[in-house]
């Protein structure tokens, strides 16, 4: 289950989310503000990368199960994941 809604993402911080979309955004506005300050020397090109959105799907773990003779691996338990809308 998604705890927050929103996301933001900057190469300098990585993946962050937040519980609002205007968090969201002041995130990746204070992101950009980041990459204006090395802006004198040129823009970095990871400045194109900031974007911020909203989480559609998050990934779920299903079908948890023992493992049985067959199986490949040797793991104790199997199991398998899935996207799942939010």
């Amino acid at each position: 289950m998604i705890k927050y809604r929103y996301f933001m993402y900057d190469p300098e911080s990585g993946f962050e989310t937040y519980a609002t979309e205007q968090e969201a955004k002041d995130a990746a506005a204070d992101a950009i503000n980041y990459y204006r300050g090395e802006a004198c020397d040129g823009w970095p090109d990871e400045v194109e990368q900031v974007c911020w959105g909203e989480i559609k799907q998050d990934t779920h773990q299903v079908g948890l199960r023992e493992r049985e003779e067959g199986d490949k691996g040797s793991c104790e338990m199997i199991c398998d994941y899935q996207l799942v809308d939010a």
